[in-house]
């Protein structure tokens, strides 16, 4: 299956940033002191968005994202990042946890891995109150 950068960055922005189902909608639910898992889980999927962009930076030559940058950033950079590869960058073929498949491959698993904990998020976000 073949996408293009502009269908990459699509998936990333609406994993992203979509109204409903979201990183950013899941965030955006909490109400008051967040549940402790959700620190974690922001913290993860920074760290792991920083690791996929690094692997795709060095097996194409292409920016890696800012270390400084937080999720917020980080999600907003890999929309202009993804969209701004060429096809022959989207076929380049790197090793990610053992193992090889192609940068679309890597993005599509981000996307993936983002929406999944975007319903981590969403699910604690407002755990129930009992009295």
């Amino acid at each position: 299956m073949t996408f293009s950068a502009d269908d990459l960055a699509t998936l990333l922005d609406e994993a992203n940033h979509a109204p409903w189902e979201s990183v950013r909608a899941a965030l955006a639910t909490i109400d008051g002191q967040p549940h402790p898992r959700v620190g974690w889980l922001t913290g993860h999927l920074s760290a792991t968005k920083r690791d996929y962009w690094t692997l795709v930076a060095a097996a194409t030559g292409t920016p890696a994202p800012d270390d400084a940058a937080g999720l917020t950033r980080l999600m907003a950079w890999e929309v202009d990042a993804a969209r701004a590869l060429s096809a022959d960058a989207l076929q380049t073929r790197l090793t990610h946890s053992d193992e090889s498949m192609t940068v679309s491959e890597l993005l599509r698993l981000n996307a993936r891995h983002t929406a999944w904990h975007a319903g981590q998020i969403a699910a604690l976000a407002n755990p129930a109150r009992l009295a």
